[in-house]
């Protein structure tokens, strides 16, 4: 999964996420699809692919990538971005990958391809419309869906691709322990997780 193949469409939020592989990456075209969502045509090592900067949440990530060239030539997914972690032994700058993407919403399951060996693994994801800062909502995914790890974005990714027919792919690197220092310790990880994604992506 890591590496970059003919085709390849990565998917982030937010351009910071993804800093450190636009700063290695030869840059081609950008597109404009609304105001904060845009596709990319890049090359790594004289392989093209495609980046989509999507905004935050499932309906932006839906948004986008129903907005994509109905003659796109895509040969998978990748949904690379941070995360937070529900697990005191998960740390910011770690990378792993979920073997399962549950949607907070309504319980659904995505499972995303398999991946290289050498990247942690951790057995569920939970994707969710609305993330809080608080004690309560961390312990209230843990029990209720037994999640290691919360984003946005994840399960909307790979529902898009099941539907197309696509193989996806998940890879996310912790920026924060979820509860009230969440939005200080993004902040204060949010370039290490850059470069660490860029790292594995460009692998």
């Amino acid at each position: 999964m890591t590496g970059i193949a003919y085709g390849t469409l990565i998917v982030f939020a937010l351009k910071g996420e993804l800093h450190s592989v636009f700063q290695k990456i030869d840059l081609k075209a950008r597109y404009s699809l609304s105001k904060r969502k845009h596709l990319y045509h890049a090359e790594w090592q004289d392989i093209p692919f495609y980046l989509l900067q999507t905004g935050v949440g499932s309906g932006a990530v839906r948004d986008a990538l129903d907005a994509l060239p109905s003659d796109m030539e895509i040969s998978r997914i990748v949904n690379a971005g941070t995360c937070g972690s529900l697990r005191d032994d998960l740390s910011p700058g770690d990378i792993v990958v979920p073997e399962k993407v549950i949607a907070e919403w309504d319980h659904t399951i995505q499972k995303p391809g398999k991946t290289p060996s050498d990247i942690q693994t951790v057995k569920t994801c939970i994707t969710v419309g609305c993330s809080q800062n608080t004690v309560e909502f961390r312990e209230r995914l843990k029990n209720q869906f037994k999640a290691d790890i919360v984003d946005m974005e994840a399960w909307a990714v790979m529902d898009w691709a099941c539907r197309h027919g696509i193989p996806a792919y998940v890879l996310k690197c912790v920026s924060d322990q979820v509860g009230p220092q969440s939005s200080v310790e993004l902040k204060q990880h949010l370039s290490d997780c850059s470069q660490t994604l860029a790292e594995a992506l460009l692998s």
